[in-house]
């Protein structure tokens, strides 16, 4: 299908030019991501970042030490990447992957994401790629799970094993509109690891569309560790 739409945008785009989907102006000719130029530019990974939550930092980090962040919210996994900041053109990006069904942008995505993993962090040392799962309830209404479509294509252009390695036992509210406290126990029991999973002693790159608080990463890590995961890093579209 996203070949299809290219195609299509190639041979359309002379006579009914692409719309940029963050401002609305003219997008870049065939640029897979229908962004203009100046959103294209605006999207980018902050300067410094954590070297364990990819939190950007307006110095550079001490590489032994982990941001205040990290502390506060005990991460649990062992680093985490991101292509860059949600407040912007990357935002309306996921958010038109996630809500408007454009499947299609799930490959430039990804493939964006596999350059950032690839300059950051060591393709060669992980062993799987693993989705954030999605309630059934949602993934019905959605028609997909964005996380999925992600780390396959992620997988794909790494050269990397995928697995779908964690279902979604209970539907709950989405961390955002929760204050601190709500979070630390909405997300209880929500995961847990499939009967089929194999993760032990394996290096897993866990990946999702969006990192807010953390809160639905950190737990499905915990799950990952307690099947067994000898690590478990984090990939995300935007933070």
């Amino acid at each position: 299908m996203s070949a299809v739409l290219r195609l299509l945008s190639r041979i359309l785009n002379p006579v009914y030019p692409t719309v940029c989907l963050s401002c609305g102006g003219l997008a870049t000719a065939h640029h897979p991501l229908l962004l203009c130029r100046d959103c294209l530019d605006a999207i980018a990974s902050p300067e410094h970042a954590c070297p364990r939550c990819g939190a950007g930092m307006r110095r550079p980090p001490d590489l032994a030490v982990a941001c205040p962040r990290c502390y506060e919210s005990h991460i649990n996994f062992h680093r985490a990447v991101s292509v860059g900041d949600y407040d912007g053109p990357l935002g309306t990006l996921v958010r038109a992957l996630k809500f408007g069904r454009r499947a299609h942008l799930s490959a430039p995505l990804a493939a964006e994401l596999a350059a950032v993993v690839a300059a950051r962090m060591e393709p060669a040392e992980i062993d799987l790629v693993v989705p954030v799962p999605l309630h059934w309830m949602r993934r019905f209404g959605r028609g997909y799970n964005q996380s999925a479509l992600l780390a396959r294509k992620l997988a794909r252009a790494l050269d990397l094993p995928y697995a779908s390695c964690l279902r979604r036992i209970r539907r709950t509210t989405q961390q955002m509109r929760l204050s601190a406290p709500q979070r630390r126990t909405n997300l209880l029991n929500a995961f847990a690891l499939k009967k089929s999973a194999d993760v032990k002693a394996r290096h897993v790159l866990l990946v999702d569309d969006v990192m807010t608080t953390g809160g639905t990463l950190m737990e499905c890590a915990r799950m990952l560790r307690r099947g067994g995961a000898s690590r478990v890093s984090v990939a995300v579209i935007a933070r």
